[in-house]
């Protein structure tokens, strides 16, 4: 026993391809309108997108331009009008300006100035004074 065949016609043909129906619906010319719209409409998105983000990394590159930093000749003066004598080199390291000094007591300390705005954001005192009193020894309860 065979089978019988059933043929398909042009409905069976556009349900295979959704878009046939609309495709032959539409001229040519207008055919080529639609997509040439889509097609401006996605470069037009495309280059607007493109402007926002230079725009944003031009925003983020002017403000690290515009951040003011202390020059490295006006730290030793700074830290003078605070009562700090620089006795060494003052070294840029990042954000931050190191350097050896005495304070008013005559202790040698080590100094971290913050480079923005001169700020002491560090200090250690490396060697006490000459002839300061020794720091009494702890006496508590065991």
């Amino acid at each position: 026993m065979t089978r019988p065949r059933i043929h398909r016609g042009p409905a069976a043909d556009l349900a295979r391809r959704p878009f046939a129906r609309v495709a032959s619906a539409l001229s040519a010319p207008a055919l080529t309108a639609v997509t040439l719209g889509a097609t401006l409409a996605l470069a037009l998105s495309i280059i607007t997108c493109a402007g926002t983000l230079a725009r944003a990394d031009g925003a983020r590159a002017g403000r690290g331009a515009a951040e003011r930093v202390v020059p490295q000749a006006e730290i030793a003066g700074r830290l003078a009008s605070r009562g700090y004598a620089v006795t060494e080199p003052v070294v840029r390291r990042g954000s931050a300006y190191l350097t050896h000094g005495r304070d008013r007591f005559g202790q040698r300390t080590r100094l971290v100035v913050d480079a923005r705005n001169a700020e002491i954001i560090g200090l250690r005192v490396v060697e006490p004074a000459a002839g300061a009193a020794r720091p009494l020894p702890r006496i508590g309860r065991p």
